[in-house]
């Protein structure tokens, strides 16, 4: 037997010292599970407790400069999980996750964050003081764990969440950015057989313009004003988009900026979708997390991801102070949709609101997807359609006229 000192969290959040005998330091990190307290730390009687490291500031502060990857965000809370479900206590549960494979941003603040804690900093206080490594839900949730004593539960419900958060991230990035990507591959094309082919063929054709068909001379017109002023013209779309980047990261310019993408067809129901999801996952979350409604509804107003969404969980989160329940706060909003508000009611009534809005968020993530995957059967054929029309219109122009003229030789 051996003594072990320790500091451990209470039902209440309040952080406990003390010292236990026990075998092995893995039988007194369950003595004190099995007392319904959550492990911080766990030692041999007579070690001395790792201090704060001086410049543990000026760590924090270098921690915005390095490269960081959101997957690895993903990856610790899964493995953190795992460790704290086996037993293993906070402090060496954080120990274990640091690795090679970390980022070097992601790398500096788990270290920052394993010093703090050890020197009996509360975990959700240590993560605080990195905001640009650990969100604003990741933390909020993990202080509602100290409260609670449910760290692995809500861990594993966080990774699933960002999971979901990335994966639909990618989707939607993806369905919007292929059309984009062809549209500058055909635009680059079609001015590379303007600028510099084209003007080849012009000398072939030169003096006998009567006979060439109007295709041709439209095409050779266009050609000439390219070459002439393509270089301007080159400035003014870059000047414009210059403005126009500049503009829309005013508070003016971001509301436009949405307005048009919520607006666009097809696109714009992306947006919605995943923004509706995004909210109503965020909100079950917390309140399955035992983070009170006016927090929750605060928190999912900051991390929606939209100006106009923003302002519905405000209007919602002032109803809510005057008394009314989420139902009725949303039930003049025009972003959610009917049926989803029937849900939510039918969720308060019961007293399963978290549980049904993580139902209805997936609900949500399904219409999303199925939308995702017939916009992107759409735009495929489209694109190739497009191209074909362009290119093969370019080279007939330019081929039909050698024909002409073969055949009048």
């Amino acid at each position: 037997m051996a003594v072990f000192t320790y500091a451990a969290r209470d039902e209440a959040g309040m952080l406990v010292e003390g010292e236990l005998t026990a075998l092995d330091e893995a039988e007194a990190v369950r003595s004190i599970r099995n007392e319904g307290r959550f492990v911080v730390r766990v030692e041999p009687k007579g070690r001395a407790p790792a201090k704060k490291k001086p410049n543990a500031k000026v760590q924090t502060q270098n921690v915005f400069g390095d490269k960081f990857r959101p997957d690895d965000l993903i990856f610790f809370t899964n493995q953190l999980a795992m460790m704290i479900d086996t037993g293993v206590s906070l402090a060496d549960a954080l120990d274990a996750c640091v690795h090679d494979g970390n980022s070097p941003r992601f790398a500096k603040a788990l270290d920052a964050v394993i010093t703090q804690v050890r020197a009996g900093m509360e975990f959700s206080a240590a993560l605080a003081e990195h905001p640009k490594v650990f969100p604003r839900l990741f933390i909020s949730l993990i202080k509602a764990s100290e409260a609670s004593g449910q760290l692995a539960p809500i861990l594993t419900r966080l990774a699933s969440h960002l999971e979901r958060q990335r994966d639909m991230k990618r989707k939607i990035k993806g369905a919007v950015t292929y059309p984009i990507v062809m549209s500058v591959f055909a635009i680059g094309v079609t001015i590379f057989l303007v600028s510099f082919v084209l003007p080849k063929f012009a000398a072939i054709y030169a003096g006998r313009e009567a006979s060439l068909p109007w295709m041709t001379k439209a095409l050779l017109d266009f050609s000439d004003i390219v070459v002439d002023y393509g270089l301007y013209a080159l400035g003014a779309v870059v000047l414009t988009s210059g403005g126009l980047f500049a503009y829309f990261r005013t508070a003016e310019g971001r509301w436009k900026a949405e307005k048009i993408k919520l607006s666009l067809p097809m696109v714009g129901t992306l947006y919605h979708k995943n923004y509706q999801a995004r909210s109503l996952r965020t909100l079950g979350t917390m309140i399955q997390a035992g983070v009170s409604m006016l927090d929750s509804v605060q928190l999912t107003k900051d991390v929606c991801g939209s100006l106009r969404y923003e302002r519905m969980w405000s209007t919602v989160n002032e109803r809510i102070e005057r008394g009314q329940q989420v139902s009725e706060a949303l039930a003049d909003q025009e972003d959610i949709p009917k049926s989803v508000l029937k849900m939510l009611n039918a969720g308060e009534r019961s007293g399963q609101l978290g549980p049904v809005m993580e139902r209805v968020s997936a609900f949500c993530e399904t219409e999303l997807n199925a939308a995702l995957k017939a916009l992107t059967n759409m735009i495929e054929p489209a694109i190739v359609t497009f191209l074909g029309i362009v290119v093969g219109g370019l080279v007939m122009a330019l081929l039909l006229p050698i024909f002409t003229i073969s055949r009048a030789l």
